[in-house]
């Protein structure tokens, strides 16, 4: 019994999925729930790109203030992140996934 959407199922690691599947509907529910309130989007990461806030979006404030200080690494830094951010929020959105996961099997 699987009742993840499919936005959410790619969004989140094998292990979570695994472990969501073992769950009742209920508990999946309350997890789709949470994560979508959690989640980050790529589109607003981007916008942020070009303020240079990203890294604080993603929940790295002491890299953004590097990045600031160093006016994004003399552009280059902010270059190489306008490939990057999409990997950023990825990474961002599974570890909220486990973190959702763990409070919901906590709760649960």
């Amino acid at each position: 019994m699987n009742t993840l959407p499919e936005s959410i199922r790619r969004q989140t690691p094998e292990s979570v999925q695994r472990k969501l599947s073992e769950m009742d509907e209920h508990a999946q529910h309350a997890f789709s729930e949470e994560f979508r309130k959690r989640r980050k989007s790529s589109l607003l990461a981007f916008l942020l790109l070009n303020m240079g806030l990203h890294y604080v979006y993603v929940g790295k404030v002491w890299l953004n203030v590097i990045f600031i200080l160093s006016f994004g690494g003399l552009l280059i830094w902010w270059f190489i992140d306008l490939f990057r951010i999409w990997g950023l929020v990825r990474d961002k959105n599974r570890s909220i996934a486990i973190e959702v996961l763990r409070e919901i099997q906590i709760l649960g």
